[in-house]
């Protein structure tokens, strides 16, 4: 897993750095920490409860019509029942397609995921599987300070790698993220 995240900030950087030598327009890199309500879909809503989530952002940009992200977003989703809860670990890679609007611009977006679905009870192993999320959002600059970034998404937890009889594992996320210009 941390070799999958360091190879993609390194192509990340790489990629910044043959852009801005070839393209004449700035390619722009923003960092973001934020997080958000946890809705459960599908199958786990009857025995999950509303959680939340938080994790980080990185939005590559200006050099082209969409945006490049990559995210890492921690989730945790109690029982309706008892003190227990799904976890769940997702790294993430997509575009965002910006609409050109003045002030708050709005997108939309699609990422595939990587996700290492847990429990909280002792003794519960975990497992890896394959997601994909679609959704919108919009962004707001506060100039020479900070960018909102605020989204909805719906995410497909376990779309491949599933077990016979497994759950199908999906959620809505309401995201808040403010988002720092690195370059």
């Amino acid at each position: 897993m941390k070799k999958i995240v360091f190879s993609l900030a390194v192509l990340c950087f790489v990629w910044v750095g043959t852009a801005s030598s070839q393209i004449g327009s700035p390619v722009k890199l923003d960092i973001g920490l934020g997080g958000g309500l946890t809705l459960p879909a599908g199958d786990i809503s009857d025995s999950s409860s509303s959680g939340y989530h938080f994790g980080a952002k990185v939005k590559l940009h200006g050099f082209m019509p969409l945006n490049v992200v990559v995210s890492g977003i921690y989730n945790r989703i109690p029982d309706k029942t008892g003190s227990e809860a799904t976890t769940l670990m997702a790294i993430g890679a997509g575009l965002e397609y910006p609409l050109p609007v003045p002030v708050v611009t709005p997108y939309l977006g699609a990422d595939l995921m990587m996700n290492i679905i847990g429990r909280t009870e002792s003794g519960s192993t975990s497992t890896s599987r394959f997601g994909a999320g679609i959704g919108a959002g919009a962004t707001f600059s506060i100039p020479e300070f900070v960018t909102l970034d605020a989204s909805v998404k719906y995410q497909m937890l376990n779309l491949t790698g599933r077990a016979d009889g497994e759950r199908k594992y999906s959620q809505v996320t309401a995201t808040l993220m403010l988002m720092f210009s690195v370059l």
